[in-house]
């Protein structure tokens, strides 16, 4: 690859954003000011436009506003910046709609109202809205980055990759190549500005918060070459004025390096930092803050379902069924049908003794979706199970079992035995002694050390025919392990 590279020119003139700003305040104009001066690291060029977005009768969206109070901290205008955001309801489309008609040849207005139709679940007129943007503005990093997140969503990376490659903008603005970088993995191709970006952060031409996310983007690609020392070097970059997505990366690199890249002291440093914080509770185990870690990351990333399916997988896991049913339910409002949460919602309604919703909700997942397939055999042998229908219940049991053995996930292995073993044993088969074996075994394998559930398989072998308590699921525990790219949308 080149290690040539341009110039960056990150954004037109500060000047004529801010007297455009001064000229016409409006939502529009004060977000592309609050941008070239976040850019550019003069925050206090932009204070009026950032009071106007987080102001309490503004219509900006949550990121929008984030980044408005993240300028605002910048200049010193800590007073000025509210404990909560409030957003009008995302259902609300004629604010929308009204603002795409009075602002008919302003781009932002048209992301607007692409990300609401998107929430609230009209995909094909948040594509139409997002194409309308690109028109207007094919050169605008807020719209290049909002336009490649969505088509992400849509199951489009290779168009979203394309989007990216058109722009001229690209090649010199670090933002748009970090971006082309992540998109090109998911699209399976090579990501075209690798050499231009290396150059770039090696020519120490980038403010620490212009670097971040390039940074972070060569990091994992680094990373996953099997370049530790180089990855571990773009990560210490990424991480010295970071950004949410910078800290969610070296969060999920560090299950790599098998030590902390990101000190718990440090996940409040970015105002969109649900996502980092999180994956960093998920691995420490401490699973009563996720759900409101997940929230935020949610507000951040709007176009993301994978906070609902951590937090819905967790609560399900933690017992707290009808809470995960009512988030899974949320997350399939912006992606009907995503396997993860149909199993996430299947297994609650399982729970709650709904059993035909539970069969309907599992019939949306096919085959040829792994690892989601196998989790959804457990939740099928779960399902069976309840119905009495011993003999079918431990056949799709099996099949999850063989399928995660298969792919070499030992964890997953051990937990769908162990709760294989606990419903055999609650309806007091002869093979519960031998099963309840095998999950001690595979648990020592995997080295698994909560052994809640297995407490349970014991104590209805000991009772077979006595219904204890139940405080966890195992289709939700395998989902909420994390296993991959925490940018793969």
């Amino acid at each position: 690859m080149s290690e040539k590279y341009e110039q960056p020119t990150f954004v037109p003139s500060l000047i004529d954003k801010l007297g455009e700003w001064r000229v016409n305040p409006s939502i529009i104009t004060a977000g592309e000011l609050l941008e070239a001066a976040l850019v550019e690291g003069l925050e206090s060029e932009a204070v009026a436009a950032a009071r106007f977005l987080i102001s309490p009768s503004s219509t900006a969206t949550l990121p929008v506003r984030r980044l408005a109070g993240l300028a605002l901290k910048r200049a010193g205008k800590f007073d000025d910046i509210p404990e909560g955001v409030q957003i009008h309801d995302s259902a609300d489309k004629a604010i929308w709609r009204a603002r795409a008609r009075a602002y008919s040849t302003n781009p932002l207005a048209w992301v607007e109202l692409s990300l609401h139709d998107v929430i609230g679940g009209k995909r094909a007129a948040a594509r139409r809205s997002m194409q309308v943007a690109l028109q207007l503005a094919p050169d605008s990093r807020h719209v290049l980055r909002s336009a490649a997140r969505l088509f992400l969503h849509l199951h489009e990376p290779e168009f979203a990759h394309d989007i990216l490659l058109r722009s001229a903008r690209t090649p010199s603005d670090p933002w748009l190549m970090s971006a082309e970088m992540s998109i090109a993995e998911l699209a399976q191709r090579q990501a075209r500005f690798f050499g231009q970006g290396r150059a770039l952060i090696k020519s120490g031409a980038l403010r620490p918060r212009q670097a971040t996310e390039l940074a972070s983007s060569l990091g994992t690609l680094e990373l996953v070459a099997g370049g530790r020392k180089k990855a571990r070097d773009f990560f210490r970059e990424s991480l010295i004025n970071p950004t949410g997505n910078s800290l969610a990366q070296a969060e999920w690199a560090s299950t790599f390096f098998g030590t902390e890249l990101v000190p718990e002291r440090r996940l409040p440093s970015s105002n969109d930092g649900g996502e980092a914080t999180a994956l960093h509770l998920l691995r420490e185990k401490k699973f009563e803050g996720v759900t409101e870690a997940c929230e935020r990351w949610s507000a951040s990333e709007p176009y993301s379902i994978r906070p609902f399916e951590v937090s819905s997988g967790i609560a399900a896991a933690t017992g707290k069924y009808t809470e995960a049913l009512t988030i899974a339910q949320k997350g399939l409002l912006i992606r009907p049908n995503a396997p993860w949460l149909l199993n996430n919602r299947a297994f609650a309604l399982i729970h709650l003794g709904r059993l035909k919703e539970a069969e309907h909700s599992l019939r949306g997942i096919i085959k040829s979706e792994e690892p989601t397939w196998f989790v959804s055999e457990a939740n099928r042998g779960l399902l069976a199970m309840r119905r009495g229908d011993h003999a079918a219940g431990i056949i799709h049991y099996r099949a999850a079992i063989d399928g995660f053995r298969e792919q070499h996930k030992l964890q997953h292995v051990a937990i769908a035995q162990t709760y294989l073993a606990r419903e055999v044993a609650i309806a007091g088969l002869p093979e519960a002694k031998a099963l309840l074996k095998e999950a001690r075994d595979g648990r020592s394998k995997a080295a698994l050390t909560d052994d809640s559930v297995l407490a349970e398989a014991e104590a209805a072998l000991a009772k077979p025919h006595v219904l204890p308590e139940l405080s966890t699921g195992s289709a939700a525990v395998l989902q909420s392990l994390p296993t991959s790219n925490v940018n793969s949308q």
